[in-house]
C-alpha cells in the first residue's frame, strides 16, 4: 500500500512532466488531437461544408491567400498594422493614466468612476460617431480599439502601483528622490507583473476590437474578408480567414510574452 503524502496539494510543487511529457508536449498533443477531430468530423459527412470544411482544405486556402498580393496588403498588412498601432497607444495610454491616478487621489478619484463605466460602455455603438467626426478609413478603427483595450491597461496597471507599500514610497521621499527617479527605480520594478498582464490582455483586446469593428463596419481587411467570404457562402475562404485570425493572434501573444518575459523580474 501506497503512504500518502502528508503535503497539502495545493503547496506541492508542479510536476515537471505528466506521463513523460512536459507541459509544451501537451499543448501541442491537445492541437494536434483538435485538429485531427475537426478534419474527421468535417469529412464524416456528418455536417454540410457550408457550416464546416477540413482543416486541411483551410490551410491550403490560407497558403494560396498568401499569394494574392491584395490580400496580403489590403486585408493582412492593414489589419496588422492597425493592431499594433492601437496596441502600442493602448499601453502609453494606459500606463501613463494609471500612474498619473496613482499619485495623484484627485484624478483616481475624477477617473476611477468612468474606468468602471468602461467595461459596460458599448464601444462599437460609437462608431457613428467617429465616422462622423474622423471620416472613414484607419483613424475611427483605431480610435475604437483603443478605446476598448486601454481600460484593461489602466486596471491592472494601477493594481500595481498601488500595491506598492507605502514605506518604501515614504522611504523614497525621505531619501529626496524626484518623482522620475521614483517612478524608475521603485514604482515600475514593484508594478511590472501586473502591468505585463495588462499588456497581454491589452493585445487580445485590440486584436478584437480591430477585427469585430472591419467585420461589421470597414470596406477592406481581414475582418471584412471574412464577412464578404459569409455573406457570399464562400465557406473556404471565410475559414482561410479565420485561420489567419487564428494564427496571428496567437503569434502576437507568444511574441509579446516572450518580449515581456526578459523585463519580468520574477521569471529571472
Amino acid at each position: 500500500m501506497t503512504a500518502r503524502s502528508v503535503v497539502p496539494a495545493y503547496v506541492r510543487p508542479t510536476p515537471a512532466r505528466v506521463a513523460g511529457l512536459p507541459a509544451r508536449a501537451w499543448t501541442l498533443v491537445l492541437l494536434v488531437v483538435m485538429v485531427a477531430s475537426l478534419e474527421l468530423y468535417a469529412r464524416s459527412g456528418a455536417v454540410s461544408r457550408l457550416d464546416l470544411i477540413p482543416v486541411s482544405e483551410m490551410a491550403t486556402r490560407s497558403i494560396e491567400l498568401l499569394g494574392d498580393r491584395d490580400f496580403v496588403v489590403d486585408a493582412l498588412l492593414r489589419s496588422a498594422l492597425l493592431i499594433c498601432v492601437s496596441f502600442v497607444a493602448s499601453a502609453l495610454v494606459g500606463v501613463g493614466v494609471a500612474y498619473a491616478m496613482s499619485r495623484y487621489r484627485w484624478i483616481h478619484r475624477a477617473m476611477k468612476p468612468y474606468v468602471n463605466v468602461f467595461y459596460a460602455l458599448p464601444i462599437f455603438a460609437l462608431y457613428p460617431v467617429m465616422v462622423v467626426m474622423f471620416g472613414t478609413g484607419m483613424v475611427p478603427i483605431i480610435l475604437l480599439a483603443t478605446l476598448f483595450s486601454v481600460v484593461i491597461v489602466i486596471s491592472n496597471s494601477l493594481v500595481g502601483f498601488e500595491s506598492t507599500p507605502l514605506i518604501v514610497t515614504k522611504l523614497a521621499r525621505s531619501l529626496e528622490m524626484t518623482p522620475a527617479q521614483q517612478l524608475r527605480k521603485i514604482l515600475l520594478p514593484s508594478a511590472l507583473p501586473d502591468i505585463l498582464a495588462g499588456l497581454k490582455l491589452g493585445l487580445g483586446y485590440a486584436i478584437i476590437a480591430v477585427l469585430a469593428t472591419e467585420f461589421i463596419l470597414a470596406t477592406t481587411g481581414l475582418g471584412q474578408v471574412v464577412n464578404r467570404a459569409y455573406n457570399n457562402f464562400n465557406t473556404v475562404d471565410m475559414y482561410a480567414g479565420i485561420v489567419f485570425v487564428s494564427v496571428f493572434a496567437l503569434l502576437a501573444n507568444l511574441a509579446l510574452s516572450a518580449a515581456l518575459s526578459s523585463f519580468d523580474w520574477r521569471r529571472r
